[in-house]
C-alpha cells in the first residue's frame, strides 16, 4: 500500500496548523463522574454504510444512513422491485457497485446485453480480448473471464456511459461506487500486455485522463460518484468525484493462527483479529496512519473548489474474544467496541466520514456512535497534547474526539482549552457516563483495553459529547 502511495507523495506538503491546549496527568482522586439522567445529545443520520440488498437485517441498519452501497449496479438480481420491497428509497444516496476498469463475462450462464455487445466487439472494445484473465484466475473463479474496457474506443466509452445511466435509473440508484477507481492496475507488471494494447491503439491518449473524462461525463449527468482510492491518481480524478474511499488506513483485520474452541463453531485453527497499525509490517505508531491521513487532508483542501467533499475511511475490524470459562480455551465473540471507537476517533481527527466493517459477523459492527452529531469542527486541524506520547484531540461544536497510542495503565487526564465549554455536562460515549467541566477544563479517564490473546495494551479512541439542554 505505502509503496504505491510513495509514487505520488513527492511535491505535496502536509496540511497542518498547530493549536494550543493544556494537558496534565492527575491522580485518580481528581476524576469525578456525576449522576445525570436528563441529558440530551445532538443526533443525526449515519454517514456511510455498505449493505447486501438480499439481507433484511443489513438493509434495516442501512436505512439509518445518508449514503449506502446496496449491491451491484449491473447485477440482474438487484431490481427496482427488490429495493422498493425493502423500503430503502428513503436513503438519500443509494449507490450501486461497479468495477470501473473491467467486468466479468460468464462462461456459462446469462450475460447482459452490454456484456454480449462487448464480447461481440471485443477486438476493439476490450484490452485483453484473448486473455489473460488475471483476476478470475487469481481468485480461483472458474465461471468467468475478466475483460478490461478500452476507454480510448469512442463506441465503448459511449456505451459504457449509457449502459450505466440506464441501470442506475431502472434500478432506482442515485449514484455509483466505483471499485479500482484510479485505474492504477494498468501500471502493474502483470497487466503489461493490456497497457501495451492501449498504447498501440491510442499512442496519443492518456489512460488516466480517459478515466477522469468518464467520471466527468457521469457527473455532468447528475450521477453521485463515490470512488475507491481515486486519490492514487488525484490530479486526474478527484475534481470529478464527490467522495473517495480509503481502506484499512486506521485498522484492518488479519488472520492469526491460534487453536481455540469458539462458541457455535467448535475447534478452529485460525481467527480474525484487529490490527491497529496497518500501514507497515513493523508499524507501532499512530503517526504512520496520521501521515497518510494528513496527506489525504491536503488533497481534500486542494479539490474542494471542484466539488470534492470528503474522504470515507472504511476500516476492517475483527470481533473481540471473551473467554467463557477461566480454565478452558472456549471463547465467544463480542462487539469490538474499542476498535469501533478507535477507528471513528482517528477518522474524525480530520473530519472524515468513517465506518468500521466486521466481515465475519456484520451485526457486531453496529454501534450508535455513528448517529451522534459532532457538528462543525473548530480550528484547522487536530491538536497533539503534551501530557501523553502520541495522543491527539479534535474539537467540534457539539463535542470532541480523542485518540491515543497504547499505555500500560489507566490514566487520568486534565484537558484545558477554550474549545471546552464552561461548566458543562459532558457525556463519555464509550463508558456511558457523564462528567462535569469546570471553567474550560475537563478531567477524563483513559482506560486501555488489552488484546484478548497477547495481553498487550491497545490504542484507544474516545468520543465526548456536550449536553444540549
Amino acid at each position: 500500500m505505502c509503496t504505491v502511495l510513495s509514487l505520488f507523495i513527492a511535491n505535496h506538503l502536509l496540511w497542518s496548523k498547530t493549536l494550543s491546549m493544556g494537558s496534565i496527568l492527575l491522580k485518580e482522586d481528581r476524576y469525578k463522574t456525576i449522576k445525570f439522567t436528563k441529558g440530551k445529545l445532538a443526533i443525526k443520520n449515519g454517514e456511510y454504510v455498505l449493505a447486501s440488498p438480499f439481507k433484511d437485517e443489513q438493509l434495516n441498519w442501512a436505512k439509518n444512513f445518508d449514503i449506502a452501497e446496496l449491491g451491484g449496479v449491473n447485477d440482474i438480481h438487484v431490481t427496482h422491485n427488490l429495493l422498493n420491497k425493502n423500503k430503502v428509497f428513503g436513503i438519500k444516496y443509494r449507490l450501486g457497485y461497479d468495477w470501473m476498469p473491467a467486468f466479468y463475462y460468464y462462461i456459462s450462464g446469462v450475460n447482459g446485453k452490454f456484456a454480449d455487445w462487448l464480447y461481440l466487439n471485443k477486438n476493439t472494445t476490450i484490452l485483453n480480448p484473448n486473455g489473460p484473465y488475471l483476476h478470475c484466475k487469481k481468485n480461483g473463479y472458474d465461471w468467468c473471464k475478466d475483460f478490461y474496457y478500452d476507454y480510448g474506443d469512442k463506441n465503448l466509452f459511449a456505451q459504457r456511459v449509457s449502459g450505466l445511466m440506464s441501470n442506475i435509473k431502472s434500478k432506482g440508484f442515485s449514484g455509483v461506487f466505483f471499485d479500482w477507481a484510479s485505474g492504477g492496475f494498468i501500471l502493474s507488471k502483470e497487466y503489461k500486455s493490456m497497457r501495451k494494447t492501449f498504447e498501440k491503439r491510442h499512442p496519443k491518449k492518456n489512460y488516466f485522463k480517459l478515466v477522469g473524462k468518464f467520471y466527468k461525463t457521469l457527473k455532468k449527468r447528475g450521477i453521485f460518484i463515490v470512488t475507491n482510492q481515486a486519490f492514487r491518481k488525484e490530479k486526474y480524478l478527484l475534481r470529478y468525484v464527490t467522495y473517495d474511499m480509503t481502506e484499512s488506513y486506521i485498522t484492518t483485520d488479519i488472520d492469526k493462527k491460534l487453536r481455540i474452541q469458539l462458541v457455535g463453531k467448535g475447534w478452529i485453527n485460525s481467527i480474525k483479529v484487529t490490527n491497529y497499525f496497518p500501514i507497515y509490517k513493523n508499524s507501532k505508531s499512530l503517526k504512520d496512519s496520521l501521515y497518510f491521513i494528513d496527506l489525504l487532508t491536503s488533497f481534500k483542501q486542494k479539490y474542494k473548489k471542484y466539488g470534492f467533499k470528503n474522504f470515507i475511511y472504511l476500516n476492517y475490524i475483527a470481533p473481540e474474544y471473551e473467554r467463557v470459562y477461566a480454565s478452558a480455551s472456549l471463547y465467544r465473540t463480542k462487539k469490538p467496541k474499542n476498535a469501533i471507537y478507535f477507528s471513528y476517533a482517528m477518522g474524525k481527527l480530520t473530519n472524515n466520514l468513517v465506518y468500521a466493517e466486521l466481515s465475519t459477523d456484520r451485526k457486531l459492527e453496529r454501534d450508535k456512535i455513528y448517529f451522534y452529531d459532532l457538528g462543525k469542527p473548530f480550528g484547522d486541524n487536530y491538536i497533539r497534547f503534551d501530557a501523553l506520547k502520541e495522543s491527539y484531540v479534535r474539537f467540534y461544536h457539539n463535542g470532541f474526539v480523542l485518540a491515543s497510542n497504547a499505555n500500560k495503565k489507566s490514566l487520568f487526564l486534565k484537558l484545558t482549552s477554550n474549545f471546552i465549554p464552561k461548566n458543562k455536562k459532558i457525556y463519555d460515549a464509550y463508558n456511558n457516563i457523564w462528567l462535569q467541566s469546570k471553567n474550560n477544563t475537563l478531567v477524563i479517564k483513559l482506560e486501555y483495553k488489552k488484546d484478548s490473546f497477547s495481553k498487550k495494551n491497545l490504542p484507544l479512541g474516545r468520543v465526548f459529547l456536550y449536553n444540549q439542554n
